[in-house]
């Protein structure tokens, strides 16, 4: 007895759409945004889409925005203490 596999045809654009969906978007830059809260003053945020090579995958970026926001990253590690406990 042989089994036959499920033949999938992929829609060329239909994951680089499920990237930019404002769904998608929403969720990525809410959790920057929660991100950047927990950080604390000086952490902002940015969002984009990356370049279509071939995905186009949104991104986004938390930074401390202030010198003193810089300096308290880099003595206390801030953005990478925030990063697991941010859901």
């Amino acid at each position: 007895m042989t089994m036959t596999q499920a033949r999938i045809e992929w829609a060329p654009d239909a994951l680089y759409n499920v990237r930019r969906s404002p769904e998608t978007q929403a969720a990525i830059n809410g959790l920057a945004a929660r991100m950047a809260e927990a950080a604390g003053p000086g952490f902002e945020w940015s969002s984009m889409q990356g370049a279509r090579r071939p995905q186009g995958r949104w991104r986004a970026i938390v930074y401390p925005r202030t010198a003193a926001a810089r300096m308290r990253n880099a003595s206390e590690n801030t953005l990478v203490r925030v990063l697991g406990s941010v859901r």
